[in-house]
């Protein structure tokens, strides 16, 4: 039996869109979004793995994303300015179905990946860790993971949300 997602548009209120892909290994290293040209700051949202979002498309992850910081800028003040979300991933390769990441044959410790977290953390000081839970089989690399990249928020001294 074949699992199909719904497919999504991004949000109207998504202005300009951006993504860093390399298509021959199937990754994508950043996703950007700009809700606001109006506003100043920008939010980095670090994300387990992409599923099939692109600038042309969403995904379910992303789209939820977009629009709960669009939606909730006047609730909470560190959203109050936030014009771009900046989306990346512990692990930056396409599947739509985590649980499969293993099935790949990669290496999820990506080094153009953990350059890619280190420069736009160095960048963007206000991050939203989502993530969620660690892959099907892949329990000691994602926690390799997720320590790495605490490590690099620590150093840049980033608000973490």
């Amino acid at each position: 039996m074949t699992r199909t997602k719904p497919t999504y548009r991004h949000p109207e209120f998504v202005l300009e869109k951006a993504d860093k892909r390399i298509e021959k290994e199937n990754k994508r290293l950043w996703l950007s979004l700009i809700i606001d040209k109006s506003a100043t700051e920008s939010l980095l949202v670090i994300l387990k793995n992409p599923s099939r979002a692109t600038k042309d498309l969403s995904d379910k992850t992303v789209f939820t994303v977009t629009n709960y910081v669009y939606r909730n800028r006047k609730k909470y003040s560190a959203f109050k300015n936030i014009g771009t979300v900046i989306i990346v991933n512990l692990i930056p390769f396409y599947e739509t179905y985590a649980d499969q990441l293993r099935t790949l044959g990669v290496n999820v410790f990506d080094k153009q990946n953990q350059e890619t977290i280190t420069d736009l953390t160095s960048k963007h000081k206000n991050v939203i860790v989502a993530w969620g839970d660690h892959p099907k089989g892949l329990y000691k690399e994602y926690e390799q993971l997720k320590q790495t990249t605490f490590d690099t928020l620590r150093i840049n001294k980033n608000n973490v949300f």
